[in-house]
């Protein structure tokens, strides 16, 4: 059972002891510290055996678990950042789900990966990397080697790129190279992730993803690695900045070609094969290529079997990424069959490995010899998984990364940083005390290791010493301009500041001090409703409700339709739950949650044939779109994006069940980025049904919502976890 829905089926039970250490074992063993945190503060405080658990803060699966994390965070760039950029980061799944759509797009578009037919890489000097670090990009950031084109229906998919130069720069980075961009250029998304260093002792509360700053507050509060180690969460955030081609860039300088232009690229590929350091053992008999975990053997025919040696070398790149599997290497799961999950996902982390070493080797990349049946049947197979795990890609890239790293002997910096499992300890008495408050929650909702907490300060070590000299450096820039400026007069000053900002709104600004106290477009509705959502703007704006069965969803979305109608406000209802205009629950629901002024409002409609196309004629016609449900609306988290951007005075409202487990229905269809989220609580009483903001955009997020009694009921209790001792 996974360990979250185990967690949350306590709620309720009579369990032991032992079940409560056999679960927080476990927690430690997957490295969900939120889990382990809750139950150990528990375990501390009571010593009987027998416990009535009580959950009124149910966890919810959303983010990386602690082994994703080992997995994911060492083959993506670590940025420390502010606290105002910091703490506000996009939804992870919106991120998910940009590239698993565009994976799952691309074999629907083109019938397979674009890495299954040949595309033209130079090693070091042709692979996508950054303008001004140099540095290549890694994991799932290689697919910055191919383009993003859209079919009819705005769907995104990859095609490869014949690059004028590898490079890609931020908008900053092309202002500081004193470059301009080209008209209509489109950005590409380079995934990073931050860190949100979170500490509440009760009596300290500290929250920041600027690693400077935590490490000024626990050297200001006299912290010690045992306080850290039992009140400091870190909380990986993946987030993305956009970055923009060279090639539409004008002005740049590039530097001369270096790397394996002058090396031939075969000997590189068998320079790479040479250097694997306590290879498998190597046989060259048969017709069949495979590498065999058991006996730790790889078999390859005879190169002249090959039409091409790039075919050859490209075949062994691919069983040398299975090798790197073994127990006695990176231990991946060899076990799966053909069809299932674990062997998709292996075979996934052989074909990026035999893509990432061919980048290396400078060599055209040749797919392996597979029929037609075999990749349809893989693709379908891929699919699958990608549809029912929106990480999966994410999580075979940064393997894969891995397995081309180990057969390297690359010591990738920060790869095991921070990231070692720690080993369960032996359980040490302790103070008894009270549980303490736990972190409010953050937008993102991630699990982290325990072991990171040990380790912070050596986390805060060469990245850290780094950043300080950069600081100090800069802090000496800093004060020799202050010090110039005071020769200044004050009024030379604002002749200055004044000239800026002339030059600023020349190129489209619109000073500060002329803003008004309110943006013009923002309203509220009337009513209750009103009350509950507060102050909302249409700019880009999608209200999602979420919730388990028996929660009222519906009953809710039909009563801020109604809000609509009550403001005169036209109303797009698709009711695929209900069944329609003509169906018992609809005509029920409207009676139940509309008026007569607010129905006259709303026109409903029982399916889409074609969703997107059908969804663009209702944005050329009204102002709001209410689905019930989006899963069943079928439409992509590209092509909302492309209906949010191209009208985006049209406000959505989304219904979405939650499972068992708390995960959304749909997986990285869910990814869409709403303004402002509702929980509905669900419960066999109508009457104790209620709804929560989870988000909001600057509202109040305690208010709480009867849909029974259609109004503000107060503010919800606080959530927390509590068990009654038997």
């Amino acid at each position: 059972m996974e360990l979250v829905t185990e967690f949350n089926k306590l709620d309720g039970r009579i369990v032991k002891r032992s079940e409560l250490r056999r679960i927080l074992t476990k927690a430690k063993r997957q490295n969900n510290t939120s889990i382990v945190n809750r139950i150990s503060q528990v375990l501390r405080l009571h010593r009987d055996k027998l416990f009535t658990v009580e959950l009124t803060d149910l966890i919810e699966p959303i983010g990386l678990n602690g082994a994703e994390q080992s997995i994911i965070l060492p083959t993506l760039e670590y940025i420390s950042e502010e606290d105002s950029v910091g703490l506000n980061g996009l939804a992870q799944d919106d991120i998910y789900g940009y590239i698993t759509d565009l994976i799952i797009n691309t074999i629907e578009k083109v019938g397979h990966l674009p890495w299954q037919k040949d595309w033209v890489g130079s090693g070091a000097d042709g692979a996508a990397k950054n303008y001004v670090s140099k540095k290549e990009y890694t994991g799932a950031n290689f697919l910055l080697n191919f383009d993003v084109k859209f079919d009819d229906e705005g769907k995104g998919y990859l095609v490869p790129i014949q690059f004028k130069q590898p490079y890609y720069l931020t908008f900053n980075q092309i202002k500081d190279e004193g470059a301009s961009l080209r008209k209509d250029s489109k950005a590409r998304r380079v995934i990073y992730y931050t860190m949100i260093f979170s500490f509440d002792n009760g009596t300290l509360q500290f929250k920041t993803t600027d690693r400077e700053k935590f490490a000024e507050f626990v050297s200001s509060n006299g912290l010690t690695k045992d306080d850290l180690k039992r009140y400091l969460q870190k909380i990986p955030v993946i987030k993305y900045y956009n970055v923009f081609r060279a090639d539409d860039c004008t002005g740049l300088k590039f530097p001369e070609a270096v790397g394996n232009k002058k090396v031939n690229p075969i000997e590189q590929a068998q320079r790479l094969i040479d250097g694997y350091k306590e290879p498998p053992t190597y046989t060259f008999v048969g017709d069949k290529a495979y590498y065999q975990p058991a006996t730790d053997k790889l078999n390859m025919p005879n190169i002249k079997a090959f039409k091409k040696e790039e075919s050859y070398y490209c075949t062994f790149f691919h069983e040398l990424a299975h090798s790197t599997g073994a127990k006695k290497r990176l231990d991946r799961d060899m076990t799966g069959t053909f069809g299932s999950k674990s062997y998709a996902f292996e075979e996934l982390i052989a074909e990026l490995g035999a893509v990432f070493l061919c980048s290396e080797a400078g060599i055209l990349f040749q797919t392996k010899e597979n029929s037609a049946k075999y990749l349809k049947g893989w693709n379908k197979v891929l699919v699958n998984e990608l549809e029912n795990d929106n990480r999966f890609f994410l999580k075979a890239s940064a393997q894969s990364q891995k397995a081309v790293n180990y057969i390297l002997n690359r010591n990738v910096s920060g790869e095991n940083e921070e990231i070692e499992e720690k080993k369960e300890e032996p359980t040490k008495k302790v103070a008894i005390k009270r549980p303490r408050k736990r972190p409010s929650k953050s937008k993102v909702k991630t699990t982290i290791k325990e072991g990171e907490q040990l380790a912070l300060f050596a986390g805060l070590g060469a990245k850290a010493k780094t950043k300080k000299r950069t600081q100090k450096a800069q802090n000496h820039i800093q004060t020799k301009r202050t010090k110039a400026s005071i020769v200044k007069s004050k009024g030379q000053i604002n002749v200055d500041q004044n000239r800026s900002i002339n030059q600023l709104q020349k190129l489209g600004f619109v000073t500060a001090g002329a803003a008004p106290t309110e943006a013009k477009d923002v309203f509220v509705l009337g009513g209750e409703i009103g009350k509950f959502l507060q102050k909302q703007q249409p700019h880009k704006a999608l209200i999602l409700i979420k919730g388990n069965k028996h929660s009222s969803k519906s009953q809710l979305a039909m009563q801020i339709a109604n809000a609509f109608g009550e403001e005169e406000i036209p109303v797009a209802y698709i009711d695929y739950e209900q069944g329609g205009i003509e169906s018992k629950d609809t005509l029920d629901s409207i009676n139940r949650n509309t008026t007569e002024k607010g129905r006259s409002y709303i026109a409903i409609k029982g399916y889409l044939d074609k969703p997107f196309q059908e969804l663009q004629d209702f944005c050329k016609i009204v102002k709001v779109i209410i689905s019930d449900s989006v899963t069943d609306l079928k439409i992509t988290a590209d092509q909302l994006n492309f209906l949010r951007t191209t009208y985006p005075k049209v406000i959505w409202c989304f219904i979405s069940q939650v499972k068992e487990n708390g995960a959304m229905y749909g997986g990285n269809k869910m990814a869409h980025n709403p303004t402002s989220v509702i929980h509905c609580s669900s419960h066999p009483d109508p009457r104790e049904r209620f709804a929560t903001l989870e988000k909001n955009r600057g509202n109040d997020l305690t208010l709480k919502y009867s849909m029974y009694f259609k109004k503000v009921v107060g503010q919800p209790k606080k959530k927390k976890l509590s068990f009654k001792v038997k």
